[in-house]
């Protein structure tokens, strides 16, 4: 099995259209000598130029850089001016039975960048996102949130329950964080973004 650290470099070669499988020895020492303990947009940022340098790529560098500044101050940009009461208070699950809450300091990055505020109490949280990692069907979610926890929340009253489907969602900075900030952000804002992830990346479920 792929460590994280795997997963991400080959991720980011696919990106340099690079087969790590032609790489000398010498260059993939290097590439995972690079820290990849990632959290913020510039962490990954900074990873991706490093990644470039190793390979002397210089001008996919510079696409690859834009792509990933432009993801993130579009979406900065947009929310310039919105308050602190129009952004969602949101608790992020990792699983339902039991309850486990994520509160990696990546995801909790992301969440703020694309416009909300990220909590650890449930009974606050104003949108829950459910990572399905469990391979949970629609039929489960109403039971396993009818519980005295969950029924008076705000997210259950007003049908703001999400679940994303898309494998290893933000367990591994980096490797798909274009996706992940424009999935958090149509969750999250979706008066101001839209991608036409719904459906795919993630549904919201009706629960009244």
């Amino acid at each position: 099995m792929q460590s994280n650290q795997e997963i991400l470099v080959e991720a980011i070669l696919n990106q340099y259209e690079v087969d790590q499988a032609h790489l000398p020895q010498g260059i993939l020492d290097e590439i995972y000598a690079i820290p990849s303990n990632l959290v913020t947009s510039n962490d990954i940022i900074n990873y991706t130029k490093c990644i470039g340098q190793v390979l002397n790529k210089t001008e996919k560098t510079a696409d690859l850089l834009e792509i990933l500044d432009d993801e993130v101050h579009i979406i900065i940009h947009k929310l310039k001016f919105i308050t602190a009461s129009d952004r969602p208070k949101v608790v992020v699950l990792d699983g339902l039975n039991p309850t486990v809450i994520n509160s990696s300091n990546y995801l909790q990055e992301c969440l703020t960048i694309a416009g909300g505020i990220p909590t650890n109490n449930i009974a606050e949280a104003d949108k829950v996102m459910i990572i399905n990692d469990e391979e949970l069907t629609i039929a489960q979610i109403p039971n396993l949130l009818s519980d005295s926890n969950w029924y008076d929340t705000n997210a259950i009253k007003l049908n703001q329950v999400f679940l994303i489907n898309k494998e290893k969602f933000g367990k591994i900075p980096g490797k798909n964080y274009c996706l992940e900030l424009e999935t958090l952000a149509e969750i999250l804002q979706p008066k101001y973004f839209f991608y036409g992830l719904e459906g795919t990346t993630w549904i919201q479920f009706q629960l009244q």
